[in-house]
Parts: C-alpha cells; sequence; structure tokens
C-alpha cells in the first residue's frame, strides 16, 4: 500500500450559479497556487450524483500507474490518518487492472456538508493505493515510466472509450486485446 499525496492546497467552497447549476471556487482566491480550477477539479453532473443533495467531485491528479503483468490497484480512503479538521464528505475509491486500464488517477469525493469548505493541504495524503498482484506475496516496485508513443497511443485509447462510454469495465477484454505486449520502460536515472 503506499499513499498518494494532494500535490496543491485548495479550498473549495460550493455554490449555485445565476443558473442554478452547482459550482465550485477555490476560497483561497488570489493566494490559490492554482489559477485555473476547472482545469484540474471537474463537478459530476447532478443527475449522476448518488444523492439529490450531496454533489461529487473529482479532482484530477497527475499521477498515472501501469504494469506490463496482471495487477489490480485498489484507491481506498486515508484511513490512517487523521485529519483536522475532517473532510465534510466522503473519498469514493475504486479497483481496476492498471496492466489493461491504465487512467491517470482521480480524487473522487462526494459533498455531505456543502456549507463546509473542503480543505486540501499540499503534501496530506488525498488516499492510499493497494495493488494485488497473483501470487499475492509478490513484491510490488515502482519505478518511473518513460512517456513512449506507444503508452500515449494507449493512453489514448483508453481515454477515449472513458468519453464515450459508460460502464467501462465491460471493455476491459477488448482493451486488453488492442494492449501492446510491453508498454513499461523505466526511466534512466
Amino acid at each position: 500500500m503506499f499513499q498518494v499525496s494532494c500535490p496543491f492546497d485548495l479550498q473549495l467552497e460550493f455554490e449555485r450559479t445565476d443558473e442554478g447549476y452547482p459550482s465550485v471556487r477555490d476560497g483561497l482566491n488570489a493566494s490559490s497556487a492554482v489559477r485555473q480550477l476547472d482545469e484540474i477539479l471537474v463537478v459530476v453532473a447532478e443527475d449522476e450524483w448518488r444523492f439529490p443533495d450531496r454533489p461529487m467531485l473529482q479532482l484530477k491528479l497527475p499521477y498515472l500507474f501501469i504494469s506490463d503483468e496482471p495487477v489490480y490497484m485498489s484507491q481506498l480512503g486515508p484511513f490512517l490518518h487523521h485529519k483536522t479538521p475532517q473532510l465534510p464528505g466522503t473519498m469514493l475509491g475504486g479497483r481496476f487492472p492498471i496492466n489493461i486500464w491504465p487512467r491517470p488517477l482521480m480524487w473522487a469525493f462526494e459533498w455531505h456538508d456543502v456549507d463546509q469548505p473542503v480543505i486540501l493541504r499540499r503534501g496530506d495524503p488525498l488516499f492510499y493505493v493497494l495493488f494485488e498482484t497473483t501470487p499475492q506475496d509478490r513484491t510490488i516496485q515502482l519505478v518511473e515510466a518513460k512517456r513512449t508513443p506507444e503508452l500515449e497511443e494507449y493512453l489514448n485509447l483508453v481515454t477515449g472509450a472513458v468519453n464515450f462510454v459508460n460502464q467501462t469495465f465491460s471493455l476491459f477484454e477488448a482493451a486488453e486485446k488492442r494492449r501492446p505486449q510491453k508498454l513499461v520502460e523505466p526511466v534512466d536515472r
């Protein structure tokens, strides 16, 4: 299990536009390290929320995990860290095979109390990632990989499918058939 930390400071505040649409702003205003919040933060469409009074957010992160062998990755809330003040909602986890479905990671959050800001601090744990292999006692080694043309092409294939299809788990088999055998090329350091 590995910790993924927040790459920037944010103080997210919920509001509605004049037309009634859900919106989020950064309460840090001019002191924010993020210039264009809409480039890193997505407010999920209101009809996709699990509960009508709980907005769902997705924070785009600069992290991507991929493997040339079968590996499932699970995103879990940072249950070993106590945050003060606690977040006014729930981090939503997920699980997917990083060997056939590599995607830039997102922090998904369901906002239960929109009157309270979501305060994220650079370096604080956003979530943990847990890797599952076969056999289960295999050691996991993380290496920085090159973004080769072959990897970029495969990422575009997977990302393109996500933009147009719900229930993308049904596409794993097709993606696996189109995947080159080797995509991980470690960076020489």
